[in-house]
């Protein structure tokens, strides 16, 4: 059987020159010279087909959550969302035309919610080290969407034009945007729990620091977002 990767962009190509709903398996199986059966054996399905691969990067990430050092949560899960856009944008020939399916085909739509939910889920929980309620829940679950945030803003501004360099700069920068904003009170009860042993979870409004969550069209520019977050500090401060 070719290589998976192989077999993908085939499918890919036939998504777009003959769409989504009319492609079948057993175009997919001629055009990437493999078998039905084999095909159907090692994907399942036509959505199976496109997104492959996300399962893998899934497992990777988890995997380096669990082991990474404990001392930072904040930076392993800007760490891990920096895995996610390395594995988009290392397969262009994929991941854009996969990237104008998935906005012309609702259950497509479907699939990538879910799919971003499943990491949300797991920055969420590393966030919030063991902890169920409280504060440094709060704050985790924000960052971690915030972290999605950042990250989905990024890969898309380079999904609609990606004949321009892979923009690490510019996601970095994003990362360490949403990390300096949201990942105070993590490292902060981060550090005095490690000091003085697991604390009681605060009740929301009991922090010192308070958490602001900002939700912002994508097609915004970071210069338009942090004139805004800073608009709305200035407001809140007053």
């Amino acid at each position: 059987m070719p290589a998976r990767h192989d077999v993908v962009a085939a499918a890919v190509r036939l998504f777009e020159s003959a769409g989504y709903e009319a492609t079948t398996m057993d175009d997919i199986a001629e055009e990437s010279g493999v078998s039905r059966r084999s095909l159907f054996r090692h994907f399942g399905s036509k959505e199976d087909i496109l997104f492959s691969g996300h399962d893998d990067l899934f497992e990777s990430v988890v995997r380096y959550l669990r082991t990474a050092p404990d001392d930072d949560p904040v930076a392993t899960v800007c760490a891990a969302a920096r895995m996610v856009f390395q594995g988009y944008v290392a397969t262009p020939e994929i991941t854009v035309p996969r990237f104008r399916l998935v906005r012309a085909v609702p259950r497509l739509r479907d699939r990538e919610i879910a799919m971003t939910a499943r990491y949300q889920g797991a920055f969420s929980r590393h966030l919030a080290r063991g902890e169920t309620e409280g504060t440094r829940v709060l704050a985790g679950e924000a960052l971690a969407a915030s972290v999605i945030a950042a990250h989905n803003h990024v890969l898309r501004s380079w999904l609609r034009d990606p004949q321009r360099p892979v923009p690490w700069d510019r996601f970095d920068r994003a990362m360490e945007f949403v990390g300096r904003a949201l990942g105070a009170e993590l490292r902060e009860r981060g550090a005095s729990r490690g000091a003085a042993g697991p604390s009681e979870p605060a009740e929301f409004g009991q922090s010192a620091e308070s958490v602001l969550v900002a939700v912002y069209p994508s097609s915004l520019s970071r210069e338009d977002v942090l004139r805004r977050v800073r608009t709305a500090l200035e407001e809140r401060d007053s």
